[in-house]
């Protein structure tokens, strides 16, 4: 277990904001929004091979809890939390965001997964849900493990994102910070500059509003 493992806490969450055409990361909420200047827009990245074959019955903001199932999710309880903003800032109402990713133990629910590990059965996996009226969402899950990639090497700890608005349509991956393999993954190393910084998450405190019962 790694130093970054160690000190990702269940009472810590990440934070994002995310423009419609690209996505900006804050250290606080709204600080990307009052510093124009420091807004970073980044990249779209592939959606991977394992977006849901098939999409589960249940699919609320809360990943960790499976309906039918009795048990928790395994792994490290985050929140993820952000806006979505349109390209002058504002934010957008009622755009879907859809999030999937692999379980604590590096495996996606999805039969094409070749990694060796076992799946978690009490892992919802997939969410999707739409902005309120400040463009705001919050998803309630567990940190992805890293697995191997189908062409070359791990891959780091990610979680997918994709956002539909009216009009536009943006796919990406978000990333933790300090993770030993992020140095070698070549999706997020195939970005520079900047960029690469505007797709690692950053560790926020957590706000009386976030649930952390049973984390």
């Amino acid at each position: 277990m790694g130093k970054q493992e160690k000190g990702l806490s269940r009472r810590q969450m990440l934070g994002m904001a995310i423009g419609l055409g690209g996505f900006a990361l804050s250290g606080k909420t709204g600080s990307v929004f009052a510093q124009e200047a420091n807004r970073l827009f980044t990249p779209p990245l592939t959606s991977g091979p394992f977006y849901p074959q098939i999409k589960p019955l249940d699919q609320d903001a809360d990943l960790t809890v499976l309906a039918g199932k009795k048990g928790p999710a395994q792994g490290k309880v985050i929140h993820l939390t952000g806006r979505v903003l349109n390209l002058n800032g504002e934010p957008v109402s009622g755009a879907k965001v859809e999030i999937w990713q692999a379980d604590a133990n590096g495996r996606y629910s999805h039969d094409s997964d070749p990694n060796p590990g076992p799946r978690d059965p009490n892992f919802q996996g997939y969410s999707v849900q739409k902005t309120d009226a400040e463009g705001r969402y919050r998803f309630k899950t567990i940190k992805p493990g890293a697995y191997p990639g189908l062409i070359a090497g791990m891959r780091t700890p990610h979680i997918h994102f994709e956002v539909e608005g009216k009009v536009d349509r943006v796919i990406t991956q978000v990333f933790f910070p300090d993770e030993p393999l992020n140095e070698q993954d070549s999706i997020l190393q195939s970005i520079k500059g900047p960029r690469k910084e505007a797709l690692i998450a950053k560790m926020m405190p957590p706000t009386k509003e976030m649930d952390f019962q049973g984390a």
